[in-house]
């Protein structure tokens, strides 16, 4: 992604049968400012392969990962899917539309008939 973005949302599973028990998998976020941001996710322990029941669970990332220039998963031996992004805007970009858009209103206020 080329500017900063945010992550929603992921789906994680274990990872395969020969490791049917719950799995912790940490995600670590990186800021701009060089800070960072963690969270855990821990799954059921379920999993079947083709059976009836589901094996991937989706997980919320709280509000920390937002802004954020990279993230890792140092975690192994866990299946992920379905993963969303949420595009942050500039703070340069959102100050310029601003700008615009009050430059647009002082000078209609300004040439408007009295």
């Amino acid at each position: 992604m080329a500017g900063p973005f945010g992550l929603v949302s992921v789906d994680l599973a274990e990872y395969s049968m020969l490791y049917p028990y719950p799995k912790t998998v940490q995600f670590i976020g990186y800021r701009p400012d060089g800070t960072t941001a963690t969270n855990e996710f821990t799954t059921d322990g379920i999993i079947d392969g083709t059976g009836p029941l589901a094996d991937f669970e989706n997980f919320y990332f709280d509000s920390q990962f937002a802004n954020l220039v990279r993230f890792e998963v140092p975690t192994h031996t866990y299946a992920l899917d379905n993963m969303r992004f949420r595009n942050v805007p500039e703070p340069t970009t959102l100050a310029v539309f601003v700008g615009g858009c009050l430059l647009l209103a002082a000078i209609r206020h300004k040439t408007r008939p009295r």
